[in-house]
C-alpha cells in the first residue's frame, strides 16, 4: 500500500529547519544564493515554490541534491492537490446515493470501496468530471425535463456514460457517417433477424460501423427503464441498446427505432427510448413508425391482416416469406391488438448481446 500523508508540508519548513541546524539566518541564505531576502522569506512561509533553479542554489548553499529539493516541492504540491480534492469530494458524499455505485462495481465500471470519499472520486473518473454537480450538464439527455418521475436520473446518466465509454473501446474502426450507406444496409440488417448465431450482434456492429454508426449493448441499470438511446458523439451517431431480458423482436424493433432517429432527426437532439409508460413525442412516434415499416412494410402487413388467419403456421409462413424472425410478426400483432399478449410466447426468442 502506498503511503498517503494526511497533511501537506511545504518545503519551506525544511529550509527553516536546516537554517536552524546550521545557525544561519535568512539573510545569510540570501547572500549565499543571490536570492532576495523577500524571496527566501516567501519560500519559508509557504508563499513561493522551489523551482529547478532555486533547487540548484539550495544544493550548494544548504546541501542535499537539487533533485531532493525539487522532489520535496513536487511531493508537497501533489499532496496538497490530493487533500484539496478529497475535501471537495467529502462535500459531495451526500450525492453518492443518486448513482448506482454497487451496480457499476459489478460491471467493473468503478472500483469497489466502502470509503465514501473514494466513491465520489471514482464516480468523477467514471463520468469524466471534477464534480458530481456537473453531471446534469454533461449528461443532459438523462436530466432533461419531461421524463417520468419513477426514472432514476442518476442511474440513467450512468447507463448513458457506459455507452460512451464502450464506444471508445470498440476494437474496430467506425467510418465517417454516410446517410446513404446507412439506408443501403437496412435490408442487410433486416435479413439478420433470422440468423441469431453467437456472432449476430458483432455482425450488426460491423455493418453499422461501415455506415459510420456506432452500436453498443450496455447492461441494464436498475431504475433506468431505458431500452435504447441515440445521440451523436462527435461526428458519429451512437446507438445504445439495453441488455434487459431481451426478446429478439423487442431488440429488433428498438434497433430500427433508434436507426429511425438517426435518419429522421437532427444531430443536436438526444433520444432515449423507455421500456414502457409515458406519452410519446412526435419524434418518438415517427421513429416507431419507421421501425414498424422497416421490419414489416405496411402494404405487406395489410395484406397479411386481410387473411384474418393468425395461427402459428400462418405467422411462421409469413415470416419465412418475408425472411424475418417470426417473433417480429407476433410482436407486431400483439402491439396492434390482433392477438393477446399471452399468445405464442415460445416464438419470442431470447438474445445474448455483448460488445466483446
Amino acid at each position: 500500500m502506498v503511503y498517503q500523508p494526511n497533511k501537506a508540508i511545504h518545503p519551506g519548513k525544511t529550509v527553516q529547519k536546516i537554517l536552524d541546524q546550521l545557525d544561519m539566518t535568512q539573510k545569510n541564505l540570501a547572500e549565499r544564493t543571490g536570492l532576495s531576502e523577500k524571496h527566501i522569506s516567501q519560500i519559508i512561509n509557504g508563499e513561493a515554490s522551489i523551482t529547478a533553479d532555486t533547487a540548484m542554489l539550495f544544493e550548494n548553499a544548504l546541501g542535499g541534491a537539487a533533485s531532493f529539493w525539487i522532489n520535496l516541492d513536487k511531493n508537497y504540491r501533489a499532496t496538497f492537490a490530493r487533500l484539496d480534492q478529497e475535501n471537495k469530494a467529502r462535500s459531495e458524499i451526500n450525492l453518492i446515493n443518486q448513482f448506482p455505485y454497487s451496480e457499476l462495481v459489478k460491471s467493473n465500471r468503478v472500483e469497489a470501496t466502502l470509503d465514501k470519499v473514494e466513491r465520489v472520486i471514482n464516480l468523477w473518473k467514471f463520468f469524466g468530471v471534477n464534480s458530481l454537480l456537473s453531471i446534469p450538464s454533461t449528461e443532459a439527455a438523462a436530466y432533461r425535463r419531461g421524463y417520468n418521475q419513477v426514472i432514476n436520473q442518476g442511474a440513467l446518466a450512468a447507463w448513458l456514460r457506459c455507452g460512451e465509454i464502450d464506444m471508445q473501446k470498440l476494437d474496430f474502426e467506425i467510418s465517417q457517417y454516410n446517410e446513404n450507406r446507412l439506408k443501403e444496409v437496412l435490408s442487410t440488417i433486416r435479413s439478420m433477424t433470422q440468423q441469431l448465431d453467437s456472432n449476430f450482434f458483432k455482425n450488426i456492429q460491423n455493418t453499422l460501423a461501415g455506415a459510420g454508426v456506432g452500436l453498443v449493448a450496455v447492461q441494464h441499470l436498475k431504475g433506468t427503464k431505458a431500452s435504447g438511446a441515440t445521440r451523436w458523439i462527435g461526428d458519429n451517431p451512437l446507438i445504445q441498446i439495453s441488455i434487459y431480458g431481451r426478446d429478439a423482436d423487442k431488440f429488433w424493433f428498438t434497433l430500427f427505432h433508434e436507426i429511425g432517429h438517426v435518419l429522421l432527426h437532427g444531430k443536436k437532439e438526444q433520444f432515449i427510448s423507455f421500456i414502457s409508460g409515458g406519452e410519446k413525442t412526435s419524434n418518438e412516434l415517427q421513429a416507431d413508425e419507421f421501425a414498424a415499416n422497416a421490419l414489416i412494410p405496411t402494404n405487406l402487413y395489410k395484406n397479411f391482416l386481410m387473411r384474418q388467419d393468425f395461427s402459428e403456421n400462418s405467422i411462421k409462413g409469413f415470416a419465412d416469406q418475408e425472411k424475418i424472425d417470426a417473433g417480429i410478426v407476433v410482436g407486431r400483432l400483439k402491439n396492434d391488438g390482433w392477438i393477446p399478449f399471452t399468445a405464442y410466447q415460445h416464438l419470442h426468442r431470447k438474445l445474448v448481446m455483448t460488445n466483446d
